[in-house]
């Protein structure tokens, strides 16, 4: 089971990210919020029928950060 709440710190392209993520009620699906420090907030979900997480449209961050986040919450 994942965590309610998971913090964020990790290098991509020579620069450092932090923050965390924090479990969201959510009806449909397994969401999480995303607090990137110098970002916008935005959430990533996990599609249960094609087992895969996907940023919602609101998420303007590029590939390689997502696929940290996503990693970090996979492995947890």
């Amino acid at each position: 089971m994942l965590a309610s709440y998971l913090p964020i710190n990790f290098e991509s392209n020579g620069k450092t990210f932090k923050g965390f993520c924090i479990k969201i009620q959510d009806d449909y699906h397994l969401t999480y919020a995303v607090i990137l420090d110098g970002y916008h907030s935005f959430g990533l979900w996990l599609d249960e029928k094609k087992c895969k997480w996907k940023p919602c449209k609101f998420a303007n961050v590029d590939r390689c950060i997502l696929d940290h986040i996503i990693k970090s919450l996979s492995t947890n």
